[in-house]
């Protein structure tokens, strides 16, 4: 839009030198203001951002040099045309650099004195002025878009850093999540062998006393207790062992843990993918651990793969996981006991399990996940 104003100031400008030398209109007063207009808007259209003369496609070099050759065939056949010599002084000190600027402003300065050389000297003076003027836009309108370019240039920059930090953040609480959540099932995983250290067996223990209080007893009056107290103890070991089991269950760190097997899986090119968030049932758990391990199994037996990649994925309604090598001889890789075992873990989850031996062996098994109470009806 400063460009455009540019040159509708320096057309003004022009057109009352025009009709300063010339007040009757005539063809040629026509003519020259209908050149200035058309000269002015196919510059325009071809550089509308006034960027350098070499950054511009070949294409619309060739319009721009056809613009000003014929606006300056035009001056030099007639004083009318080269009143509008500024609009092409001002396209020549916005689209070339000032190295051109030492050939190319003498050069209209002397077709400007070509022009006019049979006018009076007031009319040229006045073009001398205008091209004062038009170095003085031009050098204002650069400026400013230059400072636009910069703006943008450092709010795209600004917006770019500001989203890689807003990532970085995120990757961080994420990662501290993780931590407190592996802190937290190390300390269940503590909490789980004290109990089976110290109480379990202090608990088998009195089992076993007793029983020998049992065994050795002779009054008939302390039998009923002594079975009493026996029975407690064994409910007691019961919940504890129960308990035991469920902090060991909620104590697994399911990518830990297949972590630790694919770095025990040597020789082999192994990716890892783990984008599960969240809490994830024991059952489906020791599900995907088991069907890893077999698959890992099968692959280090019969397949002559190179690679293997492990995927494992939460979506809204179900837990996936896939397991996939390189491997060609999928006949052997695919045959016994094996997928059976893991077809019927994920059968007993209400799951689905699938063999692909599209390109190598893909293990696929999805396993729903369960509704939260937010979800039940």
């Amino acid at each position: 839009m400063t460009i455009m104003f540019d040159k509708l100031i320096l057309l003004a400008a022009c057109t009352l030198l025009m009709l300063q030398y010339t007040p009757q209109t005539g063809l040629f007063q026509v003519a020259g203001f209908l050149a200035a207009i058309i000269f002015s808007f196919g510059c325009s259209c071809c550089n509308p951002e006034l960027r350098p003369f070499h950054k511009i496609s070949l294409f619309f070099r060739f319009i721009l040099a056809g613009l000003y050759l014929f606006l300056s065939v035009c001056a030099a056949a007639n004083p009318i045309f080269g009143i509008f010599l500024p609009l092409l002084f001002y396209e020549a000190a916005s689209s070339f650099p000032k190295t051109a600027h030492y050939i190319l402003y003498p050069a209209i300065f002397l077709l400007a004195v070509f022009s006019f050389r049979n006018e009076p000297p007031l009319y040229l003076a006045l073009t001398f002025l205008l091209f004062s003027i038009a170095q003085i836009l031009c050098y204002k309108t650069k400026r400013l878009l230059q400072l636009q370019r910069d703006f943008r240039l450092l709010r795209d920059t600004s917006t770019e850093y500001h989203l890689l930090l807003q990532q970085k953040n995120k990757d961080l609480i994420e990662r501290q999540d993780y931590e407190i959540h592996a802190a937290a099932l190390r300390e269940r995983n503590r909490i789980a062998r004290e109990i089976h250290d110290n109480v379990g067996h202090m608990l088998s223990r009195s089992i076993l006393q007793a029983g020998a209080l049992l065994a050795i007893n002779q009054q008939e009056n302390l039998k009923e207790p002594l079975y009493a107290l026996k029975d407690t103890l064994s409910h007691a070991m019961d919940d504890i062992r129960n308990s035991v089991h469920d902090l060991h269950d909620d104590s697994l760190d399911l990518r830990q843990a297949v972590s630790d097997m694919l770095s025990g899986f040597s020789g082999y090119q192994v990716h890892l993918n783990y984008d599960i968030n969240g809490f994830v049932p024991a059952p489906v758990k020791y599900c995907f651990v088991a069907i890893i391990r077999e698959s890992l199994s099968n692959i280090a037996r019969h397949s002559n793969a190179t690679d293997v990649s492990v995927t494992l994925q939460s979506h809204p309604s179900l837990y996936r996981l896939t397991v996939a090598d390189n491997g060609t001889n999928i006949h052997l890789s695919s045959s016994g006991i094996g997928i059976s075992n893991m077809q019927e873990r994920v059968r007993n989850l209400n799951g689905n399990f699938s063999v692909s031996t599209d390109k190598g062996f893909v293990v696929f098994a999805s396993v729903p996940r369960p509704k939260s109470p937010q979800q039940e009806p």
